[in-house]
């Protein structure tokens, strides 16, 4: 590979016409100008079509979507469109640092194998006070927390840069999934490549407007495809994680027989753990008793993210 190969970053977006002209000027004002633009518009019904084609540019590349189909969809598009050896990620949201680019190519390529991906840090800004709210980098190594570790974790799609052939060897996104897509690829990528940790800040992500999050019910479909789809590659005590917040989530929500299912799945896991035990004794003498205390005990949890275990 030469030492300046052409990058094909893709941004899938829809409905951003107020918002992704920062996104596209942050991916033409990079130090590394080897590069293509492939916006992937997944039918949006705003003014994205004349914001982007209003910008001329010889590296832009615009593709609408028939229908509305999700970033998945949409991503792998931009996969299968690119030129380029290797692919970059943002959302129509988000912005670059001017020196992503540059520094992420020379360290995939200097890497050399088995990395076949790499990624960086992120800071937070609101989106309407513009101020800085908070940062992220997950220092640990990616495919040894699958293997060995204990949290269900992922680097974020707008800080991935990887080999087009590597995307391809995996199948690209689970398009099935409505949540989770970005941690199914990475575990996908870990079976065969590492991950390569660029230890800087290099993405803004925008916060408090109306994102495309998926709902908790996404989420939890999106963990239990996983658990299964990739039980004999992640640790047990990820696998753990999964199967006690599902079957928590199914529990609050009334559907104890999925509970039942997924509190067993748990105990394969951890067959001498007393929570657990203690759990599915109760499931069985009285699915009423136990929604009002997992109820109680959830009752100021927000977020998918922070149901206990």
């Amino acid at each position: 590979m030469n030492s300046q190969p052409l990058v094909s970053v893709v941004i899938p977006t829809y409905n951003r016409g107020h918002l992704i002209k920062d996104s596209i000027e942050s991916v033409f004002n990079q130090t590394y100008k080897n590069i293509e633009l492939i916006i992937v518009d997944d039918a949006s019904t705003d003014n994205t079509k004349e914001i982007v084609t209003s910008i001329k540019n010889d590296r832009l590349v615009y593709i609408r979507m028939e229908d509305n189909r999700g970033p998945s969809a949409a991503r792998n598009k931009g996969i299968k469109t690119a030129k380029g050896e290797i692919v970059a990620f943002l959302d129509s949201d988000d912005r670059w640092y001017p020196e992503k680019t540059e520094e992420q190519v020379k360290l995939l390529i200097n890497s050399g194998k088995p990395v076949g991906a790499v990624f960086c840090g992120m800071e937070f800004y609101d989106y309407k006070t513009k101020e800085k709210t908070g940062e992220h980098i997950i220092t640990v190594d990616i495919k040894k927390n699958f293997l060995k570790g204990k949290h269900f974790l992922t680097p974020p799609m707008v800080t991935v840069l990887a080999y087009k052939k590597v995307l391809e060897e995996v199948g690209g996104l689970d398009e099935t999934l409505k949540a989770n897509e970005d941690t199914e690829l990475a575990i996908k990528i870990c079976k065969n490549y590492e991950f390569a940790l660029l230890n800087k800040v290099l993405v803004k992500v925008t916060r408090n407007h109306e994102q495309l999050m998926a709902n908790d019910k996404n989420y939890i479909k999106a963990r239990e495809i996983i658990f299964y789809k990739h039980y004999d590659f992640l640790s047990k005590d990820i696998l753990f994680g999964l199967a006690k917040q599902i079957a928590n989530y199914s529990i609050l929500h009334s559907d104890i027989s999925k509970a039942k299912k997924f509190t067993i799945e748990a105990l394969k896991l951890r067959p001498l753990n007393i929570k657990t035990i203690g759990q599915l004794a109760l499931l069985a003498i009285s699915p009423g008793l136990t929604k009002k205390i997992f109820s109680e005990k959830h009752s100021g949890t927000v977020k998918l993210s922070g149901l206990k275990t």
